[in-house]
C-alpha cells in the first residue's frame, strides 16, 4: 500500500518536483515506478526477517516486527498532510495493532503450554 501511494503521488510530478522533494536519485534509477527501499534508499531484503523454528522466539520476532511496523505508519503520520495519505496510514497502523494482538494470544497460548 504504502508503494502504490507513494507511485500516486509522484504520477505526474515534474522533474523540478522531484530534485525539491530530494528524489532525483531514486527516479534516476527507477522513474515514478515501485520498487521497494527503506527510508535510505537500501532495497527490500529478505535477509533480516528471522525464523529459527522456535515458537517462542518466532512469535517475539514477529511481535517486535509489528510493533516497528506501528511506529513508522505513526512516524509517517507526523510527516503527512493530506487526508488521503493519512487516512490508509491509520488504517494500517490499526492493522500493525490487531497483527501484535494476535500474535500476543499465541504467544501466550504456547507460553502457558510449555513451550
Amino acid at each position: 500500500m504504502i508503494a502504490t501511494m507513494v507511485k500516486k503521488l509522484t504520477e505526474g510530478a515534474t522533474i523540478e518536483e522531484i530534485k525539491n522533494a530530494g528524489i532525483e536519485d531514486y527516479y534516476s534509477e527507477h522513474g515514478v515506478s515501485i520498487y521497494p527501499v527503506n527510508a535510505s534508499g537500501s532495497p527490500f531484503t529478505i535477509t533480516y526477517v528471522a525464523v529459527t523454528g522456535d515458537v517462542i522466539a518466532d512469535l517475539s520476532e514477529d511481535m517486535a516486527a509489528e510493533q516497528k511496523a506501528r511506529a513508522i505508519y505513526e512516524h509517517l503520520i507526523d510527516l503527512a498532510d493530506d487526508e488521503d495519505v493519512i487516512e490508509p496510514l491509520l488504517f494500517l497502523r490499526q492493522r500493525e495493532i490487531v497483527h501484535f494482538n494476535r500474535f500476543k494470544e499465541l504467544y501466550d497460548y504456547y507460553k502457558k503450554m510449555g513451550y
